[in-house]
Formats: C-alpha cells, structure tokens, sequence
C-alpha cells in the first residue's frame, strides 16, 4: 500500500476536523441570531450592506454579551494595568534585585507592545466570541511596524483540534482563491509541477480554487522534513482539488490562540454563557413580540362599524371625518380586548434577570448599600470577583499563557529584551498572572495580614512587645509583592542592612559623643570649685 503524500495528509486531516464540526454550526447559527447578528454568516452566506437585528425585538441579549466582553477585558486585559509578569518559578531568585528588575523590565516592554500594537482592538473581539459562541481564535503574527500584529478570526471559519492533554493545538482554515491570487502568493512552483494546473491558469486566471492551510505540531508528520529548522509547529498550504502542497513553512509557537469559555468532557468545541441562556433569549425575543402587538391594541384598538350605517372606507388618521346615515344610532367604536401589557412586561422583567444572571452581569455590578464606606465598597468588589475566579481560570490556561508565550517569543528572536543575569541564562521562563481578577485572587492572605494586625493594634499598644513575633520586614515585602509594587521601588536587603548599619554607626557615635561633652562638662564644673 502507497504511503500518502503530504497533500493527501493535509486533505484527509481537514476533512474529518470539518466533519466533527457540522453539529455546531446550527448551534452557532441560532447563537449568532439571537447575540451576536452581526455575525450571523455561519454558513458564509452574508451580502455586505445586509441589515442585521431583523428578527430582534429586543437587544438585552446584545447589551449582555457586551457587558460580560467589556468586564474580561478590563479584568483580564486591562491597558491601563500590568495585566501579568514573569517569574523564573523560584520565589527566592525572584526576590533577588537584579532579577526583579530584569523580570519587571521585560514585562514592562511586552505591556508597551501591547498597547501599541491592535491587540486592544481584536482582543474585544475574541471576548464577544467566548460569551456567545464558547470558542474563538485570535491569530498572532510578527509585524515589522507594530513588531506583534493580531487578528480576531470567528471560530466558524476554522476547524480545530486538540492533543492529549485538552489544548488546541491544530488549526484549519479552508478558504476560496483564484488561480491569479495563488500564483502571485505562491509562485509559478506549483504551476510549473502541475501541466493541467498550469494551463487552467493560462485559460481562466480569475477560476476560484479552494485552499487548505493547516497550521500543527511538527511532530504529528515528523517524517517530512520542511522547512527553517524543522520549527516545532508546520504551517502548509494545499490545493485541495489537486491536493497539491503550495508552500510548507513553520513557527516557533503556535500562531492560533483558541481559547474557550468551558467545555463538555469528550467535546473539542466550547460552550458559552449565551448557549446557556438561549432558550431564555428566544422566549423573551417571543414575548416581547406580543407585548408590542398587545400594546399597539391598547393604544390603537381595532374598530366595530355597521355594516350599511357609515360611508366606507372608514377614516382612521386623526383629524378626519367618517360619515354615517343620517338618523341612525349605529356608531364607530373601538373594540376593547381587556389587553394586559403590563403582565408581559413583568413576565420579561423576570426573564431578562435570569438571562443577566447568565451572563454575570448580577456579579460583575456592585450591589450598593445606603451609607457604604469605601473600604466597604472595595471589599464587595473584591468579594464578587474572587466569585468570578474559579469562571475565568480557564482563561488563563487556554488564552494568556499561549499569547504570552508567543509574543514573548518574538520579541526574544527580535532581540528586543537586554541581557538576561546569569541566574536566568538558559531557564524556562514562568507566567504570573497580574490582572485585577488574578490580584484579588492573590491577595486573600494579604488580607488576613491586615486583619490580624487591625485586631492585635489595641493590645499591642498597652504590650508592644508582642509585636517582637512578627518579621516586619517579611511582612512588608510581602505585602509589596501581593499589591504589585515595582522593584524599583523596593530597597534591596543587602541595601535595607547597610543603611541600619550605618544609622546604628550614626546613633552610637552620637552617644558617645554626648557622653564625652557630659564628662566634659562635669571636670568643667570640678575645675572652676
């Protein structure tokens, strides 16, 4: 039997990831609908200019998923914060000053990239994808201006799938190109292997071809050896007609980050809080429906009229005259439906918490209290989103980590990082997690610090030396390093010591110097007797 050529491979690896998939398209499609319509070509059958919201009669499920991607990316992402940092994995070297500042500078640098590159832009684009559709791809590419340059890409364009230990790492995009736009991205290569290929594009230049690229690890075809240093990810291109391989490149890391909100064991595709909550969606989209038609009754009931008493057409416009028989007692009234609106309105009062809830919108709002203090007001906020901690860690394993990694690992190549201090040479580099969320999270025991010392404050100022059990010092790096503060301004230990040292020289001599002007002027007094 023929062993399969890398072309076949790529078509055969492609077809069954897009098989695995067809169940979730007509999911997304009603997610789409209903969430996100802007989006709502899942089948790729969306003309430009299009309205969208035609099947709407209420945005709350619009508003919802806005509300929950503006909350993770100010939790998260946040551009005014410094959302993570590096670690070399062991605490002590970290604390060393020149590692500090080290790991602190190349944080610094990523941040600024960052935020001036369009990750801030695409970024709010993956985060409305993860609460409608549960699954989103953010591709990220080196870029000679920006150095990182991102794209948000709709989870519907691609297939995916994962390794053993539940990430996506293999991605699939198959899209539509003429034979014009092939040769000029790839070259007359393919062309000239291929006679018939050759002359279809010497007949028919603007003929439309499908193209496969598939982006996984190398490892999976380990026997074909393709490109720049065998790059742990391979990244090729296939004619999927002639399953014809156009060009085999690779990666360092993966350029697709394809976080999810939760999944299904058993399930590579995720699932999201507007699934959860889509039945509620579309029962309140329903109801709101009547509750118009009912309203519009209430306001402009329908008419009763004789039948031979009044001059058709009846006038409805305000303003107009309607004609009837002169004698008769037949009138023009209104028909009275005994309408309720109001019952639908508190019916989707009730609906519309429960969608809410479903999108954390109840946790992610302070409930405010008469007369709260700000420290009160903090600890609520607090509170609500360590809440939310246990709900976003996905994000941290699926999302930060590999888009952390993989900018880092640009800016590596592009030598945009100094000299690293001889402790890190060599050592695999750890992600902390810094974002609002993630520091909250973090700081639960520097609040127990705080607590205790508030309740021991009253005894120690009636004993202070019960305060000889704590380790100051430890304690107040400790804190510093919980809230975040910048090595810069932390003095060093070695530098903490040489300025006691020094004081303790400064207060001795001083001593003794008081001491010498003492005995001075005592022999000063003898002498004048």
């Amino acid at each position: 039997m023929d062993t399969p050529n890398l072309g076949e491979m790529v078509c055969r690896k492609h077809e069954k990831m897009k098989s695995q998939r067809m169940n979730w398209e007509t999911h997304w499609d009603e997610v789409a609908e209903y969430i996100i319509p802007r989006k709502d070509d899942i089948y790729g059958s969306n003309v430009k200019g299009e309205k969208k919201h035609n099947k709407l009669f209420t945005s709350v499920s619009v508003h919802a998923n806005e509300q929950l991607a503006s909350a993770l990316h100010g939790m998260l992402t946040n551009p005014s914060n410094v959302w993570f940092g590096m670690s070399s994995g062991d605490k002590d070297l970290d604390q060393k000053k020149e590692v500090k500042e080290w790991l602190q500078n190349v944080t610094y640098k990523m941040i600024q990239v960052f935020n001036t590159s369009n990750f801030q832009t695409e970024v709010h684009q993956n985060y409305l994808d993860l609460g409608s559709i549960g699954t989103t791809v953010l591709r990220v590419e080196e870029d000679d201006e920006m150095v990182v340059r991102f794209m948000a890409r709709p989870i519907y364009e691609a297939y995916i799938d994962e390794n053993y230990k539940g990430m996506v790492d293999t991605v699939s995009y198959e899209y539509r190109k003429t034979l014009r736009s092939i040769r000029q991205e790839f070259g007359m290569e393919p062309f000239d292997n291929n006679p018939d290929l050759k002359e279809a594009l010497m007949l028919d230049p603007q003929k439309e071809m499908r193209v496969i690229h598939l982006v996984m690890p190398r490892e999976d075809f380990a026997m074909h050896k393709l490109d720049e240093g065998n790059r742990p990810y391979m990244s090729v291109h296939v004619l999927k007609e002639k399953q014809l391989v156009l060009k085999t490149s690779g990666f360092f890391e993966n350029p697709y980050i394809v976080p999810r909100w939760t999944k299904i064991s058993g399930e590579i595709y995720g699932r999201s809080p507007g699934m959860k909550a889509l039945s509620d969606i579309k029962m309140v989209n329903a109801l709101q429906k009547t509750v118009i038609i009912g309203a519009q009754k209430v306001v402009d009931p329908p008419l009763q009229a004789p039948d031979d008493g009044v001059l058709l057409p009846l006038k409805t416009a305000p303003g107009k005259i309607n004609y009837y028989r002169a004698g008769s007692k037949d009138r023009i009234e209104p028909l009275m439906t005994g309408s309720r609106p109001d019952i639908g309105e508190n019916l989707i009062e009730t609906i519309v918490d429960r969608i809410k809830q479903a999108f954390f919108i109840d946790q992610l709002q302070i409930r405010m209290a008469d007369r709260m203090t700000a420290t009160e007001v903090m600890q609520r906020r607090e509170e609500q989103l360590r809440m939310l901690g246990p709900i976003l860690g996905r994000q941290n394993f699926e999302f930060l980590k590999p888009l952390i990694d993989r900018v880092f690992g640009i800016m590596s190549r592009k030598k945009m990082f100094p000299d690293a201090p001889p402790e890190l040479q060599d050592m695999n580099l750890e992600v902390k997690y810094t974002s609002q969320i993630a520091r909250v999270q973090e700081t639960s025991d520097a609040d127990s610090v705080t607590r205790v010392f508030g309740l021991i404050s009253p005894l120690a100022s009636a004993k202070p030396e019960m305060l000889d059990n704590f380790d100051a010092d430890k304690i107040a790096r400790h804190l510093a390093h919980k809230f975040g503060l910048p090595a810069e301004y932390l003095t060093s230990e070695s530098d903490v010591q040489k300025k006691r040292q020094a004081m303790a020289k400064q207060m001795q001599q001083e001593a003794q110097g008081e001491q010498l002007n003492g005995e001075l002027d005592a022999l000063g007094k003898l002498t004048n007797l």
